[in-house]
């Protein structure tokens, strides 16, 4: 009999122990960690020395500068959390927005909607930032409708020069007024800008190395990230506390039992149907209703 090799052993895929993936919190976290430090690494090239300068001596080889990092790195690196951050809620936001206006919305109104549903306070300081009116000063003496016009990114969303001038009236005219609106405006100029950083997309005019603008959009991204990671983090928060969710549900036994129009049961009522009153009589069987 001739002899045969046995074959290797194997594991059905369903068995296999598998790495469990980083929630989107954690993955919108680090990016933010990795943009923090680009722009650390901004401020100690840029910072200016302190104290009186020695006289360079010819003999000895000049020192080198601390070159830091491309302007536009940290403002796609934001951008990452923004991509992060609008994963779990991206369905929901599209549901809201179809009932909303009837029409699918695009990558920016999805991040416009998710702006205009923060809360009252972090929208109002949002609105209150003295960088919009800058940033939109600045992006006045730029050849804007070639960026806007001859970029593919944007051609993809649907975003032409048209559709930037009435987000450009309802950011100079309508800022605080009309939140929704603003918050699709801001949305939009943050898009805007990115596309006209991102090195993969094609186009013919671009801000890469524009630090005026990047310098007031850093800052601005930076706002709106930071706001929608708090209020992630509150939710993830409130969801995995138990003491919370305790609260949560006896405040809604509270309210359902008050749209019902019955009285509000206690904190340490027993859930369930009532039992039945000891002192009501009970009808034998087989008696007639009255």
């Amino acid at each position: 009999m001739k002899f045969t090799s046995k074959l290797p052993q194997t594991v059905a895929e369903s068995l296999k122990l598998k790495k469990p993936e980083p929630s989107l919190l954690v993955k919108a976290r680090t990016h933010e960690s990795k943009a923090e430090k680009l722009r650390q690494q901004d401020e100690v090239a840029h910072r200016e020395p302190l104290g009186p300068q020695k006289k360079p001596n010819p003999r000895e080889k000049p020192e080198k500068k601390v070159e830091g990092p491309k302007p536009h790195l940290e403002y796609l690196e934001r951008w990452k959390v923004l991509d992060a951050a609008l994963g779990p809620i991206s369905v929901k936001t599209q549901k809201e927005y179809v009932a909303k206006l009837g029409e699918e919305p695009k990558t920016h109104q999805v991040l416009g909607h998710l702006i205009g549903s923060l809360p009252r306070p972090r929208l109002d300081a949002l609105m209150a930032d003295p960088r919009l009116p800058l940033l939109n000063v600045a992006l006045g003496h730029r050849p804007l409708q070639k960026i806007v016009a001859d970029n593919e990114l944007l051609q993809d969303l649907g975003i032409g020069w048209l559709t930037f001038v009435d987000a450009k009236r309802d950011l100079k005219f309508q800022l605080g007024i009309q939140s929704y609106k603003s918050a699709q405006a801001i949305a939009l100029y943050l898009t805007v800008i990115r596309a006209a950083v991102d090195p993969k997309v094609r186009k013919t005019a671009n801000l890469v190395t524009d630090v005026e603008v990047l310098d007031l959009a850093k800052d601005l991204l930076r706002e709106v990230t930071t706001h929608l990671i708090q209020e992630l983090q509150g939710a993830h928060d409130s969801f995995f506390a138990i003491g919370d969710r305790s609260t949560v549900g006896e405040q809604f036994r509270i309210d359902k039992a008050k749209k019902g129009g019955r009285v509000a049961p206690d904190a340490n009522a027993p859930k369930g149907r009532p039992p039945p009153k000891p002192d009501a009589p009970r009808p034998s069987p087989g008696a007639r209703k009255a």
